[in-house]
This record gives structure tokens, C-alpha cells and sequence, in this order.
């Protein structure tokens, strides 16, 4: 990380070259911005705005209204306050807590100060929050209904009867046949005994494997979506979520700890839509946001749009045309 988050700095040369130096601000477009002993090497505000839009203009400009857009739209709130703070943080932990190497790096990035950056680090919390308010006016109840019945599941609590395959790399391939072999054996004796009414838990006890739950009847506890893919895999946590209570799986379930016959206990009914509705949306978003790499740029748009944009520059909007062409366009 040589540089941290360039952002438009060329709108800082602006800054500096129109603010600063002695003397009063020019005030007409003929008006001299610096002179020398031969006049016709002066040059005028025309001049000076005309290679400068040329070069930064609408860079500058994007820069500076997004920035006002996104202060009328929302406040700088505790949360954008900490949000900064803790970008922060990270950057000064990156370089040792040596405050002074941070401020170099802040100011190689184009940033006079700590708190111009801190600004920025704020601006593009907002932006996170514009282009999360976008995203939800894609979102209807149609939509938020069919996760909430395809996606959201009561509290399952499941137990297994584990069968490991003890293979390792310095095994032949004739007896990693072997060893399958065993435990493809040992998988139907186990059938065998539930398929002759034997309780699931006692026969746990008698040949699962895994000895943390043996004693427990095989019991592995309870979960919900997502939480079995994690310890187990995609396989597993879909076998025992479409399982009925009462039941066990019809084949083995296969793991990186071995083949499970899995068995559901019980499951919880699942929470009214209206307590997780606000989850569901945020999930939402989140899958909005993952298809559309876009729309930062796109509710960005929508807001300048919305506050009535016009360009009274016929060359800075065509530079901005081509801005946003390539933002929603471009790779």
C-alpha cells in the first residue's frame, strides 16, 4: 500500500492553485493570475480555467458535488464518525503507529491533513449508504416473501452416526480400495440395524465414530442455514435441512471427517417474516449489490439526477459524459 485511496487528487491542484499565492483573488476572466516583466507571457483567469477544466474539470467537479450531495443527504452521524475512526486505526496499525509515516502517506495520496482524509474515509461511508438505499428500490415484497420462503428455516437440531475412511497419501491405491471398502461395509451394517427398528441413537452408541457424541446417542446439537455448511459442507447441510423429523438420511453424506448417516431430532417452527423482514432486506441488498458491481456509480447518478444536475459548460459536460460512460460502461 505505497499510496492510500488516490481519490481525484487532481482537485486538490485546483485547490492550490486557485487559492493560494499574494495579493487579492482575481475577479474578472481577463483578470491576470500571475505577470511577468513581458506582458504577453501573463496569464488570465479565462486561461488558467480553461487548461484547468481541460485537465481537471470535471474530475474536480464530480469530486466536489458528490461530496455536497452526500452531506445534504445524510448527516455525519456517530456511526460515519467511528466508521473513519476505525479505517483509521487499521492505517495506523499498517504503519507501526508512527504517526509520521501515516501523514507522508496521506499527503503522497494527495491529502493535506488527517482530517481532509478522515472527510474522505466519511464521503465514501456515505456513498456505502447511498448505494445501499438504491439498491432496496429494487427490492418488493415479492421478492422479500420468496426468500423468506426458500431461505429462511426453523432451529434444526440433528445428531449422526459417523463412519471415518482411514487413508493417507503413502497409501497404494489398492488399499485405499481396501479401506473404502471397510467402510462401505461397516455404512451397511448400520443400515441394516435401522432398517430392522433399532433406535437411531442406540445404534450411535454402538458403531458412530465420532466419540464426542457417541455417549449422546450421536447428538451434534442444533443449527440453522448456513451454520452445518461451515462445519461440514453444502452436501450435509442440505441433506439434513430436507430431512423430515423422525427420519435419517438414505445414504451417506460425505465429509473431510468421513461418511455421516445423518438424523433430524427436531425443528423449530420458523420466525414470522415480520421479525426478520429488515434481515431479509439486508441479505438482499447484499445479493443486489454482489450482481451489480455497478451501482455505486449508478445510485451516485441517481442522486446528482435527483438534486437536478445541469452543466452550464458545454466541454465539462461532455467530460463528465464521458465519466460516467466509462464507469458504467468501461471494465
Amino acid at each position: 500500500m505505497k499510496k492510500i485511496y488516490k481519490i481525484l487528487s487532481c482537485g486538490l491542484i485546483v485547490f492550490s492553485l486557485t487559492a493560494c499565492g499574494k495579493g487579492d483573488t482575481p475577479s474578472n476572466g481577463s483578470s491576470n493570475v500571475i505577470t511577468f516583466n513581458d506582458s504577453s507571457l501573463n496569464i488570465t483567469v479565462d486561461e488558467l480555467y480553461k487548461e484547468l477544466k481541460s485537465r481537471y474539470g470535471a474530475n474536480y467537479l464530480i469530486q466536489s458535488m458528490d461530496e455536497k450531495l452526500l452531506a445534504k443527504e445524510y448527516e455525519t452521524d456517530d456511526d460515519a464518525k467511528n466508521y473513519a475512526e476505525n479505517q483509521i486505526k487499521i492505517y495506523k496499525m499498517y504503519y507501526g503507529n508512527d504517526e509520521t509515516s501515516l501523514l507522508n502517506a496521506i499527503r503522497n495520496s494527495g491529502y493535506n491533513s488527517l482530517d481532509e482524509f478522515k472527510e474522505m474515509l466519511i464521503t465514501n461511508y456515505k456513498k456505502t449508504l447511498l448505494a445501499d438505499d438504491y439498491a432496496k428500490k429494487n427490492i418488493s415484497e415479492s421478492d422479500i416473501n420468496k426468500y423468506y420462503e426458500n431461505n429462511v428455516y426453523g432451529d434444526i437440531t440433528i445428531s449422526h452416526i459417523l463412519v471415518r475412511v482411514n487413508k493417507s497419501d503413502t497409501m497404494t491405491e489398492e488399499e485405499k480400495k481396501e479401506e473404502d471398502q471397510k467402510a462401505q461395509d461397516k455404512i451397511n451394517e448400520i443400515y441394516k440395524k435401522l432398517e430392522e427398528g433399532k433406535e437411531f441413537s442406540e445404534v450411535a452408541k454402538e458403531s458412530s465414530e465420532d466419540y464426542a457424541t457417541t455417549n449422546d446417542g450421536g447428538l451434534l446439537g442444533t443449527f440453522n442455514k448456513d451454520e452445518m455448511t461451515e462445519k461440514y459442507n453444502k452436501e450435509f447441510e442440505n441433506a439434513a435441512m430436507n430431512l423430515k423429523i423422525g427420519k435419517y438420511t438414505e445414504k451417506p453424506i460425505e465429509s473431510s471427517y468421513g461418511y455421516h448417516i445423518i438424523y433430524k431430532n427436531d425443528e423449530k417452527e420458523k420466525p414470522n417474516i415480520e421479525t426478520i423482514k429488515q434481515m431479509i432486506i439486508e441479505q438482499l441488498v447484499e445479493e443486489e449489490k454482489e450482481k451489480d458491481t455497478k451501482i455505486e456509480y449508478k445510485a451516485m447518478i441517481d442522486l446528482r439526477e435527483k438534486y437536478g444536475l445541469e452543466f452550464n459548460d458545454d466541454d465539462v459536460k461532455t467530460q463528465y459524459d464521458n465519466a460516467v460512460n466509462n464507469w458504467l460502461y468501461g471494465d
